[in-house]
């Protein structure tokens, strides 16, 4: 890992403002131009252009730069930066370290030169880190020469898809419906381990009770039919006073519904679409299609082929009739899904059409790694099994994995593996003890996509020394997979009844969400960076596999409403994990390594999680903490965290130390409101402005001239000669990050840059109505409804989505 050593700063981005501060008080990147003042003297600077980022670790760019108060006149001028990289996915921030910085005005005479470069140092101080919108980099880069998840042979085939009119709820059981006493050696209540929703029987009555957000439905079957409960039994009154029943407690007795909803049980994971009442639509401008507006779920009627087209998990279907059936859609899907204006309400499906740019900069996103810095000390993790721990082959392999424990473990050559939180162990025995994982075996990246503990292989071991590994991982570990036709799809869309119909105790096998996809409406949205529960009618707890469990370790059972498993899953999060488990807007959930509330996007597997709130943990606290890591007490990148080595205001680690251990107290910049922003640098040194009517002019060191004015021949020698002879040495980069290639200034001129300059207005104006899309999805907390018109759900859901 690379050092803060050698850093050349220009302040071209902005710092993190300290923990301190509100994060509202100032944005991380609240728009360009930004103004640097002292005394007299003034720094502006323009918007960076990304040339390359080179293994999404080495970043190069450029930015027009202007200095007022120093000479007689404002002078204009090209800041060149190398720096390294670390990626905050939840802040959407690429928070950089300058290792090289160039600085060029054209037509300045050595004294004046070294009078700006001296004003530049003064008002942002070499040293400093920058901050960068992760949007604005993403948007000037080209996906096909940047290294992006391999695909994967997903399955596309259609789930189970249910249709209703009215209101309606999807209750999915794991298999057949399995009940546990609500405590040990209590024989008159017991409630449903493997389902979304809370389900319990009464032995008295022998009836079946589904609380239904606020109110009561009762069946005499678990598999219905359902009708509203006018009274409960008395033996509700008596459920434990622990988290685990405090939701159910909070609803005793419950209100009437105003309409009792249609209940659809199934024994594995399915879909669901409700309208309210007969389909209506809202044609979508310049195609045949009609979005139907009156349902969450994300439906298109295409008038071409007279068929119904319905996205989830990144698949496509499609159906004559709502009722069905369906048929897979995503190789063949109609162009006109590609036509969809970029201003459109459900322009955001592009990103899940093949062969869009928004397709492309899914994948591209999805690609780009989030890293946990461990030290090599301070490991105090435990695995527990049910039994004696039993491993299996998974076949082709030589590897083999734990089948009695929630856990990820495996067996190769005789030494144990566990990956947990993108974090690899190693132990000598199936119990432990275990140690940070500085070499996986190479045979673990053999396992299959078949195999449930596929997602796995997308956990690296970056680097590591003698006292620290640094972990890499990317979005495939969280069960999102590139597919042969270029689409990020959650998970692979196994089918998975038969894996699941058996009945026996071992409920904590099921295999993870990322393995069958469906059962949550997930639906991907660039601004929110991954995939999110679009509706209400999947339950409380976020959709199928969201089951209760049995913890080992404790011998107690957990609740769905408590924690995902008796650790959980893992994975980099959004707001909304549909592998981990994680949530919108989660409760008190505590864990092995202490509790949240109120915790967005929270992972009990590792007690953190992405975004907002508060986490406390017996390893410290974080606030926004991104890539904060209860086991280690790090936090790699975020606006606060805290733990047994220290605080870190903004980008810092807690250990003090590494590439993340950067200074960024100080001061942002104004932002110019009234200034022209749409001001470019050229790779010869030359700055451009564009203004409103779209015409430029060029500034070579002698104030702006139009390029439709010929530059004289002794301005540009002029300008080629008085180039310092430190920048003339500099190569220049090419955008594709091959080998540079030195340019001569003299030679430039519009006719060169025109193309140039083109393409980079078009990059910016994409890449700030990416950050833009971004900064509202985040500000409205992900709350926006994908479908229609967001219809309303008569279910349970959204208490802990």
């Amino acid at each position: 890992m690379k050092t803060k050593s050698k850093v050349m700063v220009l302040g071209a981005a902005l710092a993190l403002l300290p923990a301190a501060l509100p994060a509202s008080a100032q944005p991380a990147d609240p728009g360009w131009p930004r103004v640097f003042k002292q005394d007299k003297k003034q720094l502006t600077v323009y918007q960076p252009q990304v040339d390359y980022w080179n293994g999404y670790t080495n970043l190069h760019f450029r930015c027009a730069i202007a200095v007022k108060g120093v000479l007689k006149q404002e002078k204009f001028g090209v800041a060149e930066i190398d720096a390294v990289t670390v990626t905050d996915h939840a802040a959407r921030i690429v928070a950089l370290v300058p290792t090289q910085r160039d600085l060029r005005f054209p037509n300045c005479s050595d004294s004046e030169l070294a009078a700006l470069r001296r004003a530049v140092d003064e008002l942002k101080p070499p040293g400093q880190a920058l901050t960068l919108s992760l949007d604005r980099v993403l948007a000037y880069l080209d996906p096909t020469q940047h290294p992006t998840q391999p695909p994967v042979e997903v399955n596309l085939d259609p789930p189970t898809i249910f249709y209703s009119r009215r209101p309606a709820i999807l209750v999915m059981f794991m298999g057949e419906p399995q009940f546990k006493p609500v405590e040990t050696n209590r024989t008159d209540v017991s409630f449903a381990l493997n389902t979304n929703w809370d389900v319990l029987y009464d032995t008295a009555v022998r009836q079946y009770y589904l609380l239904n957000g606020d109110n009561w439905l009762v069946a005499a079957d678990v598999k219905g039919p359902w009708t509203a409960a006018t009274s409960l039994p008395t033996s509700f009154w008596t459920l434990p006073a622990t988290e685990n029943w405090a939701e159910v407690r909070a609803h005793l007795p419950g209100h009437q519904p105003k309409v009792t909803p249609t209940v659809f049980v199934i024994t594995q994971p399915a879909e669901l679409i409700v309208t309210e009442g007969e389909p209506k639509y809202r044609s979508i401008p310049g195609t045949s299609l009609k979005q139907v507006k009156n349902t969450e779920s994300i439906v298109f009627w295409n008038s071409s082929d007279a068929r119904f087209y319905f996205l989830v998990a990144g698949r496509w279907f499609r159906a004559a009739s709502l009722e069905g059936p369906w048929s897979a859609a995503s190789k063949d899907l109609p162009a006109d899904f590609a036509r969809i204006p970029d201003k459109d309400p459900a322009a955001f499906v592009k990103a899940s059409v093949p062969g869009t740019r928004e397709a492309r900069d899914a994948v591209l996103l999805a690609s780009i790694p989030s890293t946990t810095t461990v030290s090599l000390t301070n490991v105090t993790v435990n695995i527990t099994y049910t039994g004696a721990p039993q491993f299996v082959t998974i076949p082709s392999t030589t590897v083999q994995y734990a089948v009695n424990t929630p856990n990820q473990v495996f067996l190769v050559n005789g030494g144990y593996y566990w990956c947990y939180g993108g974090v690899w162990y190693s132990a000598p025995s199936a119990t432990g003890p275990w140690s940070f994982c500085t070499s996986v075996p190479a045979a673990i990246y053999t396992i299959p996509p078949s195999n449930p503990n596929y997602n796995v292989t997308y956990v690296t071991v970056q680097s590591a020394t003698p006292t620290t590994v640094v972990y890499s991982q990317t979005s495939g570990y969280s069960g999102e997979y590139v597919a042969a036709t270029g689409v990020l799809m959650f998970g692979m869309g196994m089918l998975v009844g038969a894996a699941i119909a058996h009945d026996h105790d071992d409920y904590w096998y099921y295999p993870p969400p990322c393995h069958y996809s469906y059962g949550c409406g997930a639906v991907y949205h660039y601004g929110g960076g991954g995939y999110y529960a679009s509706a209400h009618v999947y339950g409380p707890y976020g959709g199928a596999g969201r089951t209760a469990s049995y913890n080992p370790y404790t011998g107690t059972y957990a609740r769905s409403s408590y924690a995902y498993g008796p650790y959980g899953s893992a994975a980099r999060g959004a707001a909304y994990n549909p592998y981990t488990g994680t949530s919108a807007a989660g409760r008190a959930v505590s864990t092995p390594y202490g509790s949240a509330r109120q915790g967005a996007a929270y992972n009990p597997y590792t007690g953190a999680r992405a975004a907002g709130g508060q986490v406390n943990t017996a390893y410290g606290s974080a606030g926004r903490g991104a890539a904060y890591n209860p086991t280690t007490g790090q936090g790699a990148a975020g606006r606060y965290a805290s733990g047994d080595y220290g605080s870190a205001g903004a980008i810092r680690t807690t250990e003090g130390s590494g590439m993340a251990a950067w200074d960024t107290q100080y001061g942002q910049g104004a932002v110019a409101k009234t200034q022209s922003g749409d001001v470019y640098a050229a790779k010869d040194g030359t700055v451009y402005k564009k203004d409103e009517n779209g015409n430029w002019s060029q500034n070579s060191g002698s104030g702006w001239e139009s390029t439709s004015k010929p530059q004289s021949a002794s301005a540009s020698a002029q300008s080629a000669s008085r180039q310092p002879s430190a920048s003339s040495a500099q190569p220049q980069r090419s955008t594709t990050g091959t080998a540079p290639q030195t340019t001569s200034t003299a030679s430039s001129g519009w006719s060169q840059n025109k193309q140039g300059m083109a393409s980079q207005a078009q990059a910016r104006s994409r890449s700030n109505h990416q950050h833009q899309s971004a900064q509202s999805w985040q500000s409205s907390g992900g709350s926006r409804s994908f479908g229609g018109a967001g219809a309303s759900r008569s279910g349970g859901g959204g208490r802990r989505r």
